[in-house]
């Protein structure tokens, strides 16, 4: 993100050089000041009434970015000195979750549908990383099959739209799944999250949404594919591993079997229990979930056969 940054900065530096360009120091301040951009440096420079360098030019792209406001910043600049988009500027708006559209700059958001079924630490952990901007990203639905799982609280305090979707007596994955998908479809999400959700998804929905589906697994796949919850833990500790951790991966026809995109390990240690080791795979979960999403929401991940290439 950072080098994308610097070189879009760069782009417009050229474009400023010129002699007939308004912009200077106290062009970026008054700018700054108008959009709600609060910083010293940059007025301490305009009372200076120094030169515009490179550094601090940079410098504001960054201060801009850190305040969410990189996208009108942009399209003040772009009023001034003019704008022409080619292939390799957009793969640096891209890489900012930006976009150019009639004459301005807008953030492109990267929407997620969440589904849990107990206690939603994992959902936490990527509201937390949206609040920290992390992530740069929005969860536009929290789906859970459990009326009493506690993450739809956790959702439901942050305003986010929840749905309880209980399964139907005698009713198919499937026809579950398509039931699920009239809730998400209309949303267009660019990602679904299983966060603890302890339904096997249909061929059918895992089809419909290929590559677009993302688990996170207490263990190590392959190994312990098929367990959930404490279970993983009990089997691991049992089998005397000296290793463990999770992992997150693509979600395919087959339980815990998609590309994996990340894993973490912690150490098993002599003296510990299904529930100290949980504690410390889930510390992970979190890490590992909040990481991948960053990935995916940048357009960083590409798929080759079972590999997962960061770009």
């Amino acid at each position: 993100m950072k080098e994308s940054l610097k070189n879009l900065a760069d782009i417009f530096y050229m474009k400023i050089l010129t002699p007939s360009t308004p912009i200077n120091i106290q062009w970026v301040n008054k700018i700054f000041r108008d959009i709600g951009i609060r910083d010293e440096s940059i007025e301490k420079i305009a009372e200076l009434n120094a030169p515009l360098s490179r550094e601090v030019w940079y410098y504001s792209f960054i201060k801009a970015e850190e305040e969410g406001k990189l996208d009108v910043y942009l399209t003040r600049i772009a009023e001034v000195t003019g704008f022409e988009e080619n292939e390799k500027i957009r793969e640096y708006l891209q890489t900012l979750n930006l976009y150019y559209k009639d004459g301005v700059f807008r953030r492109r958001v990267f929407k997620m549908v969440v589904l849990v079924s107990g206690r939603g630490t994992n959902l936490q952990a990527i509201i937390d990383a949206i609040k920290e901007r992390k992530i740069d990203g929005k969860i536009v639905a929290v789906i859970s099959n459990r009326k009493k799982a506690y993450a739809l609280e956790r959702a439901k305090r942050e305003g986010i739209p929840i749905y309880y979707l209980p399964a139907r007596k005698n009713e198919t994955r499937e026809d579950y799944d398509r039931r699920l998908n009239e809730i998400i479809e209309p949303l267009n999400p660019d990602l679904i999250v299983l966060a603890g959700f302890l339904r096997i998804l249909s061929p059918w929905f895992v089809n419909k949404y290929r590559n677009k589906i993302i688990n996170i697994h207490p263990a190590l796949l392959p190994s312990f594919a098929g367990l959930y919850g404490e279970h993983v833990h009990k089997a691991v500790l049992e089998y005397g591993c000296k290793v463990s951790g999770c992992t997150v991966h693509f979600v395919d026809d087959k339980v815990d079997h998609g590309p994996i995109i990340i894993q973490k390990c912690v150490e098993v240690k002599d003296d510990d229990t299904v529930e100290s080791l949980a504690a410390r795979v889930l510390e992970r979960e979190h890490e590992s979930l909040v990481e991948a999403i960053q990935l995916l929401s940048q357009g960083k991940i590409k798929i080759e056969g079972r590999k997962v290439i960061r770009l």
